[in-house]
């Protein structure tokens, strides 16, 4: 019996690591995405190969003197909303690769200083969520093109709370330098979701607000940053990120610091830990990312 436990151990080590090896890895998502370069070109790829673009098109109708600072679907309707640095927003065409204002200028007043750094649809209430990077936080009306007041007893227009990490987080008292915002869908109640966030400068994974279901509830209008996890790339210098309304894949198109190509990350949103799907297209710098309903 004695000389037979060590070919017993053996044959159980050798057993555990073939299971171990055999464990089903997940599939790779097979999403269609739409980026807009810097160069204002509509491109277009699936998730499990971004290398291997289907088209780029340059996009038409941007008003002289606009940049475009982000993308997403309004899953509502099905379409394509772009955001330009100037606060303008537009719908996107996406069989023309044209560009259709909301309205018939940009806001009269734009609030937003040091640059739009994200731009998603809050699928629950139909409006878009805005931040900055100098940590600001708003909401846009996607029918008029008009900033949602945050405080309407308030004289003037007021924006939603400041973007800061909430007491007792790991990160608490440090400035949150946000790049790229999106929100999930829950199909079992359409009336909840959760804000997530990319942190640039921390390389994180964030929640604006509380998780949906969580009580009590804290409204992402609060400006309230709790960290999910670190991403594991280190810090980025471009990040544009968004969940997909059919499985809530999350997605990051990101750039990281020191580099100079742009990759696709599928990103594990109870973590944070990101994984690399590949080089988006020729690796050039991007404007926005929307994943396509």
């Amino acid at each position: 019996m004695k000389t037979q436990r060590p070919f017993l151990a053996l044959a159980s080590g050798l057993a555990l690591l073939l299971t171990a090896c055999a464990l089903p890895t997940a599939p790779l998502p097979q999403d269609t995405v739409y980026a807009v370069t810097r160069q204002h070109e509509l491109i277009r790829f699936k998730a499990d190969r971004p290398q291997q673009l289907i088209d780029r098109r340059a996009l038409s109708g941007l008003a002289p003197g606009d940049s475009l600072r982000g993308i997403d679907y309004r899953v509502a309707r099905g379409v394509l909303y772009a955001l330009a640095d100037s606060g303008r927003l537009y719908t996107v065409d996406t069989a023309q690769a044209r560009l259709v204002p909301v309205a018939t200028s940009a806001p009269a007043s734009w609030p937003v200083q040091g640059g739009v750094s994200g731009f998603d649809f809050n699928p629950t209430v139909d409006r878009i969520r805005v931040v900055s990077s100098s940590a600001q936080n708003l909401r846009l009306h996607p029918e008029t093109n008009a900033v949602v007041d945050g405080s309407p007893a308030e004289p003037g227009l007021q924006l939603d709370g400041a973007l800061h990490y909430v007491a007792g987080d790991r990160h608490a008292g440090r400035t949150p330098d946000l790049a790229g915002v999106a929100y999930t869908y829950n199909k079992k109640n359409e009336k909840i979701t959760t804000n997530y966030a990319i942190d640039r400068a921390l390389g994180a994974l964030l929640m604006q607000g509380s998780a949906e279901g969580a009580e009590p509830v804290v409204s992402p209008n609060t400006g309230q940053l709790r960290t999910v996890g670190l991403l594991g790339t280190g810090p980025l210098a471009e990040a544009h990120f968004d969940i997909s309304d059919i499985a809530n894949t999350a997605l990051l198109a990101a750039r990281l610091a020191g580099q100079t190509q742009t990759r696709l990350y599928r990103l594990d949103l109870a973590s944070g830990r990101a994984t690399e799907l590949g080089v988006i297209g020729q690796g050039e710098p991007l404007a926005g990312l929307a994943i396509e309903p």
